[in-house]
């Protein structure tokens, strides 16, 4: 039962990984078939020219074609087999990745910054994972910033509801500063496009104040 466990669970990603064995076959049919008419034509040729030489007999063509086709066809039917366990051994290796990243970025997505991408040092997209796993660790220190400013400016301002002290609301000021600060770093994709208007606006408008500078000289 293990044994047929492993076995399965080289399709971590059926559809992933057979779309690309399907491709990877594909080209080699093409290339196989390529080469082996190459191969097929410049052998039964340079067979009857040999066989003409030696036995002085006129060969059949044909016959000695139709001798060697079974042998290219086995070749080539051999090459996709290999070639077909290879990709499925070598798309496991993309496809386990990429499964737990899409695990992790689902967590991600729902708040859960408690998963980190985990890959053993054979398997692909190392780097990748590295990379989201930098990103997780620095989202969850944002989040770790923002609850602690958020309790600071609770406290202060209890404190100063309960005291009637105002100088406590320096201290929320400077909270909701950090916090402010925080949120700076994090770019949306409108908040984008509003400073690419602006500052096209600004080019614009400093090249028309030129144009109009050289126009009054004048």
């Amino acid at each position: 039962m293990s044994e047929i466990r492993r076995r399965k669970k080289y399709f971590i990603k059926p559809g992933f990984q057979s779309r690309l064995t399907a491709i990877f076959i594909l080209i080699v049919i093409i290339v196989a078939n390529i080469v082996g008419a190459l191969v097929y034509g410049f052998s039964v040729e340079r067979l009857e020219s040999n066989l003409v030489e030696e036995a002085k007999l006129p060969v059949d063509s044909k016959q000695l074609g139709q001798a060697l086709l079974p042998g290219v066809i086995t070749a080539q039917l051999i090459s996709i087999f290999v070639v077909a366990f290879i990709c499925i051994f070598v798309t496991h290796t993309i496809a386990g990745p990429v499964y737990r990243m899409e695990k992790v970025v689902r967590n991600i997505g729902e708040g859960d910054l408690t998963h980190f991408i985990k890959l053993r040092p054979k398997d692909e997209l190392k780097d990748l994972a590295d990379a989201m796993n930098e990103m997780t660790m620095g989202l969850r220190n944002k989040v770790i910033s923002f609850r602690e400013n958020t309790s600071k400016i609770q406290e202060g301002v209890a404190l100063a509801r309960s005291t009637g002290k105002l100088d406590k609301l320096d201290e929320v000021l400077k909270a909701v500063e950090a916090m402010e600060e925080s949120l700076g770093s994090f770019t949306l994709e409108k908040e984008r496009r509003e400073r690419k208007v602006v500052d096209d606006e600004e080019s614009e408008g400093g090249e028309g104040s030129e144009k109009d500078q050289e126009y009054a000289k004048s």
